[in-house]
């Protein structure tokens, strides 16, 4: 049995997220995570949702209950830990959602009022094969808006996803919705689907064979493409629901068209996930290539009750933010990074050390952001950092001003420069950024 590396390395489908400007992949670039971060807050606000947090890992039996026995996320996916004591295990999240439900249920937030509309962002953890984009540990953003049955939610949702990827420069991308019916309507189409599969399930992979008998509509959800060719002839859920999904789903898209937000209706679309009904919906990029997908979302009108909680309608979505960070970057605009430090202060020598450091705590009590030289540089070596932080203004203190009691400030960009007391810096150096 081998022993640890003495190079210790992240684990396999992680990777670190950088202060560097230029990291080799989208998702190394914290400026990226910013942008897409802010824009996803910005966002939501407008729209009235508010942020939710729940923790990392949940009981086991979550998952399994609200997501479904027969979906690769609970047969082959999750990072699950036994419990120290006796009882359920624990899972590190694979998706957010129903961690989002139990956090309503169980905080009584309902008795509060009888609609909520949530966001989160953080990171998710699922045991597959890393690929460009997808990752063992992942970020997912995604937003749920619980206690209506309301067509124009599905919009709105599709509408919020919408403006987080223009907000960050992603211009191109397809929406493509379907619907799934109801569970009063749905029993008619697994036999219609049964019977189409049935005389050529021998030809179908292992996994299609299995979900014949588990979970039919999860077939339409293979990715082989032997299969998926097979399923282009396969009959459309749609042209199977009832009166009242039929009447839902007119409306959605009728909805997306009052609000301009192009879209086709893809008989394809079967969300891996056993509790959505009706509206299902996609995003994809051209930008990605063959791993195209952005989002995905809907309508999941049984959770909360199976649940739990009141029988309400909800709808929502949840997208790997480093898809869309591989968009932004194909997209050719680039994040904007942190602003640049208004100061970097500067001691001319050890005496001074003392004083600048003074200098700079009160420049940042007054709202400054900047830096100083912890390694007794030289003065020339201390401007050449000053220069390489992007700092606006170098703040200097020396003998002269030691025995002023003052500081010497310098623009970095031209040159000006003067000396003045403190307070008198920190006005000239706020003026400017205001």
């Amino acid at each position: 049995m081998s022993g640890p590396s003495p190079n210790p390395r992240r684990p396999e489908g992680t990777y670190d997220v950088l202060p560097v400007p230029h990291g080799s992949q989208p998702e190394e670039r914290l400026a990226g995570w910013l942008a897409l971060e802010s824009a996803v807050r910005s966002v939501c606000a407008r729209y009235g949702y508010q942020e939710i947090r729940p923790p990392l890992f949940e009981h086991t039996s979550l998952f399994a209950k609200s997501t479904g026995e027969v979906t690769d996320i609970v047969e082959k996916e999750m990072f699950t830990v036994p419990s120290r004591g006796e009882g359920d295990s624990y899972t590190f999240r694979p998706e957010i959602t129903p961690g989002a439900i139990r956090l309503l249920i169980e905080n009584r937030l309902f008795q509060q009022k009888a609609f909520w509309k949530v966001w989160y962002w953080g990171p998710n953890f699922r045991y597959e094969r890393p690929q460009k984009g997808r990752y063992r540990q992942f970020v997912q953003m995604g937003v749920e808006a619980v206690g209506s049955h309301d067509p124009l939610l599905d919009v709105e949702t599709m509408a919020v996803y919408a403006e987080i990827l223009r907000l960050v420069g992603v211009m191109k991308f397809d929406v493509r919705i379907n619907t799934m019916g109801c569970p009063a309507c749905r029993g008619g189409y697994r036999e219609a689907l049964r019977a189409f599969l049935e005389p050529h399930l021998a030809s179908y992979c292992g996994n299609c064979r299995r979900r014949f008998e588990r979970n039919v509509l999860r077939v339409l959800d293979c990715k082989v493409p032997e299969d998926a060719r097979r399923n282009e002839s396969a009959p459309a859920i749609a042209d199977q629901v009832c009166a009242g999904c039929r009447a839902h789903f007119e409306a959605v898209q009728a909805g997306l068209r009052s609000v301009g937000l192009a879209f086709a209706v893809d008989k394809k679309i079967v969300r891996g996930l056993d509790y959505y009904t009706r509206t299902v919906y996609e995003f994809a990029s051209p930008l990605l290539g063959a791993q195209n997908a952005l989002v995905g979302g809907g309508r999941y009108d049984t959770l909360v009750a199976s649940m739990g909680g009141p029988d309400v309608g909800a709808v929502g979505f949840a997208a790997g933010a480093e898809r869309v960070l591989l968009a932004m970057r194909e997209s050719g605009r680039p994040a904007a990074g942190l602003p640049p430090p208004d100061f970097f202060a500067v001691a001319a020598d050890e005496a001074a050390r003392g004083e600048i450091f003074l200098a700079a705590q009160t420049m940042r009590a007054a709202g400054l952001s900047g830096d100083l030289d912890y390694e007794r540089r030289s003065v020339k070596a201390q401007m050449r950092a000053a220069n390489k932080t992007g700092a606006r203004y170098a703040v200097f203190i020396g003998a002269e001003e030691l025995a002023r009691r003052a500081v010497k400030i310098k623009r970095m960009e031209g040159g000006d420069e003067g000396v003045m007391s403190l307070d008198e810096a920190i006005r000239v150096i706020k003026g400017e950024t205001r």
